[in-house]
């Protein structure tokens, strides 16, 4: 596996010397802080509204985990359904744009390590992203008025689903990027498989029986969300690794059928 690690080195290289990462770190830091401070604002003006009203067993019930940081992480979801696109489509479509896939694959380089190089890769900058998203949990952990403010378990849960998440949709995208050397093909090909497994969610709830049950499988807003609440259930873990295994073992497929082709 040493030559994955060497194209994973080669494709973060490309990342942090051009603007792909510090651009993608923007704007995940400039839209996920919009959502915070949004869903911060309208914890505090439904907190003033109890209090205005002297109803303090309402008050009791106000939790900042399940009104700011919960529906935070699921909005970060949502974001990420447009940085996988960009940060996978030119992975491998810009290998055969370049005609350069056939020259790797005439080389003592296996299929599969070109595969799991790239993507080691873009997981790299998926967690990076993540791991940026802590500065919130910490500016409210830092605000607090008792050091017991945040749910610390429950924001680590909701990070590790998050960052799953990200690597199921950057599998998708690899996926994408093996079948097509352009790149506003492959990224327009993941951003509408990304958005129909989200959007996926809100059809289950007028689906009965076993039909509903496939649907919230197969939907991801019902998996981030189970993190999200910080409950860790194998049925969620089962979705994720299913999905990342499934895009690679089809990425590998691809670029197999490029060897032979």
């Amino acid at each position: 596996m040493r030559n994955a690690f060497t194209f994973a080195k080669k494709e973060l290289s490309v990342y942090f010397t051009t603007p792909i990462a510090y651009v993608m770190f923007a704007l995940v830091t400039l839209i996920g802080s919009f959502f915070f401070l949004s869903l911060v604002g309208q914890y505090q003006q439904t907190s003033m509204f109890y209090m205005r009203f002297n109803n303090p067993e309402v008050m009791n019930r106000l939790n900042f985990m399940d009104m700011v940081l919960m529906p935070l992480t699921v909005n970060m979801g949502v974001i990420f359904i447009f940085v996988a696109p960009f940060l996978t489509m030119r992975l491998l479509s810009e290998e055969r744009k370049q005609k350069t896939m056939e020259l790797l694959l005439s080389t003592p380089v296996t299929s599969a390590e070109i595969v799991i190089g790239k993507y080691i890769a873009c997981c790299v900058i998926m967690l990076a992203c993540v791991v940026l998203t802590l500065v919130y949990p910490l500016s409210l952990q830092l605000s607090a008025s008792t050091s017991a403010g945040i749910d610390w378990p429950t924001v680590i849960a909701g990070d590790v689903g998050l960052f799953l998440l990200g690597c199921a949709f950057m599998a998708v995208g690899l996926f994408f990027s093996a079948l097509t050397e352009s790149q506003m093909v492959a990224a327009l090909a993941t951003f509408m498989t990304l958005l129909i497994s989200w959007v996926l969610g809100w059809r289950a709830q007028e689906a009965e029986g076993v039909m509903k049950d496939v649907v919230q499988f197969l939907s991801s807003t019902q998996h981030i969300v189970s993190f999200a609440k910080g409950n860790v259930d194998a049925k969620d873990l089962a979705y994720f690794f299913s999905v990342i295994l499934f895009g690679l073992f089809l990425s590998h497929r691809a670029v197999e059928a490029q060897r032979w082709s």
